[in-house]
């Protein structure tokens, strides 16, 4: 009891002693701390969309991979443009108009101009206006039915009738209206139901009710219209398109599916592409695949399709009305490439990002063999589709892939400055694949500051005969840190990590499995000075 008295007296007078002294107030040393830095797991649902990823019975993985390359519709085959149809009626001899009276009446037959020699019947407006502007030369308010025979809704034909104030002798009545033509029916066959592109019009006249007496018409006198059609877009029509020829291309297509692959090499055991035409338009085409290439802009890659498809003339049926929802039978024609009669698998194997296509279409190629029935619908298109299928069975060679994660090592610790250390690399790896690995730091704008070394390899996981996965290998790496590497730590927001595979079994294709994933976990062994206050 006496000696413990004695030691804690003697700690008493220590620490009296050196709290006393302002040098001693905020002394230093150095200790040892470990700090996780990163964790992820990186699967395949994080290089691939998921859009694409599709398991097999045996639960392993293949990609299929479906993307639209391009459309022909509507507007590829024709337009309405913005119209003015100008009527003038011009009094022939003078004459004397009670009110009330009708003085003229008149018919007329407007050519459309529709583009690319369409020859159009009938039209379903989605959605369009018509402007009519009157200029009346008559010294007195009349009275106007115009009406458009040819544009109904419903049943019920477009029927304007309303008053056009007097003219001068030194400016005309003026009246201008503007209708919302959405949803009418347009026949363009003209009075003798024989026409195409015709508009049909009909205007009558009569003395306003309401005026004091007769009017005079006065011979030379003039009524003019200006019907103007505007935004017309159809939602169906019908007609004869024309013998067309259309070119499409060389265009580029843009494609995701596989930027979570920075670079590397990839051999496929097997690969099946379909490109499929499906015609959603009731006209006969015959259709030339001039050109067809993938490639890679970041790598520089690129390979051009080799195939018996290339340069011959493909025949297209119509699409077929059914009357029904939906409103037509799509025709389709599919070319089917594979490693066995082309160099598809090429193509696939660079992770292309681009799509490259050339195509010549020849609308009705042996001519108007529908008496007049082509028809297109706004929804209904001739489209292209790409379709990609193929296992993960492959050959890798430094296949790199990557995934950024946050990051953040605060300058202001509360254990107090890292003076040295190394980082601890922690890989738990469920891959077939041996995988190197490299770490970028980036700030918080995604500015590249510099790549931190790492020497070692992350080991394959174990495989049995049928080179499947039996556990995970667990492997540690060791990043070594130097003055100039903890300064770029301390300004590191993210972490992109690059990791290059390269299967052990080759020349064997190995199969990747649902469920495989890689493990990475990133520690900090820090010396730290502390400060003590």
């Amino acid at each position: 009891m006496l000696r413990y008295k004695k030691i804690v007296a003697l700690c008493l007078i220590v620490f009296t002693f050196f709290s006393c002294r302002k040098d001693f107030e905020r002394a230093n040393w150095d200790v040892d701390v470990l700090a996780p830095l990163i964790k992820t797991t990186l699967t395949l649902e994080d290089l691939f969309p998921d859009s694409i990823i599709q398991t097999n019975p045996d639960t392993s993985i293949k990609l299929v991979y479906q993307t639209n390359i391009f459309d022909i519709d509507m507007d590829s085959l024709f337009q309405i443009p913005d119209t003015t149809i100008a009527e003038v009626y011009i009094f022939p001899l003078s004459s004397l108009a009670n009110p009330g009276a009708s003085f003229y009446s008149n018919s007329e037959e407007n050519e459309l101009n529709i583009s690319n020699g369409v020859e159009l019947n009938y039209v379903q407006i989605e959605s369009g206006f018509i402007e009519i502007e009157i200029y009346s030369e008559i010294q007195e308010k009349i009275i106007v039915t115009y009406t458009i025979p040819s544009a109904t809704k419903n049943g019920d034909t477009l029927v304007l009738n309303d008053i056009i104030p007097a003219g001068t002798l030194l400016q005309d009545g003026y009246y201008k209206k503007l209708i919302d033509i959405s949803g009418y029916e347009l026949d363009l066959t003209g009075i003798s139901k024989s026409e195409v592109n015709t508009l049909v019009t009909r205007a009558i006249g009569v003395v306003d009710t309401n005026a004091t007496g007769p009017v005079t018409i006065f011979s030379g006198s003039k009524i003019t219209y200006n019907n103007k059609l505007m935004d017309i877009i159809p939602s169906f029509v019908r007609g004869y398109f024309g013998a067309q020829q259309l070119h499409f291309g060389p265009e580029i297509t843009n494609t995701t599916a596989f930027n979570m692959i920075t670079s590397g090499t990839l051999d496929l055991e097997a690969v099946d592409v379909n490109i499929e035409f499906k015609n959603g338009i009731g006209v006969d085409a015959q259709l030339i695949l001039n050109q067809f290439s993938t490639s890679n802009i970041n790598t520089g890659a690129s390979n051009v399709l080799s195939h018996s498809s290339i340069g011959t003339p493909l025949n297209l049926n119509r699409a077929q009305l059914t009357n029904s929802i939906p409103e037509v039978t799509y025709s389709s024609y599919n070319i089917t490439m594979n490693p066995t009669n082309s160099n598809i698998d090429q193509l696939i194997e660079i992770f292309p990002n681009q799509i490259l296509y050339d195509i010549n279409l020849n609308i009705n190629p042996i001519g108007n063999i529908s008496g007049g029935n082509d028809f297109v619908y706004k929804k209904h298109s001739l489209e292209t589709n790409l379709n990609v299928e193929f296992p993960l069975s492959l050959i890798a060679n430094n296949l790199t892939l990557q995934d950024t994660v946050d990051f953040s090592l605060s300058q202001e610790g509360a254990a107090g400055d890292i003076i040295d250390g190394v980082l601890f690399l922690y890989a738990s790896n469920g891959y077939p694949f041996d995988a190197t690995i490299k770490m970028g730091l980036y700030d918080e704008n995604m500015n590249f500051i510099q790549n931190l070394t790492i020497e070692n390899q992350i080991k394959s996981a174990p495989v049995n005969a049928a080179l499947r996965v039996t556990s995970k290998k667990e492997s540690v790496l060791s990043i070594p840190l130097t003055s100039s590497d903890i300064t770029s730590l301390y300004a590191a927001k993210h972490i992109l990590l690059n990791i290059a595979f390269t299967t052990t079994a080759q020349p064997q294709f190995i199969k990747i499995y649902e469920g495989y994933a890689i493990d990475i976990k990133v520690v900090g062994d820090f010396s730290y000075n502390v400060n003590s206050n």
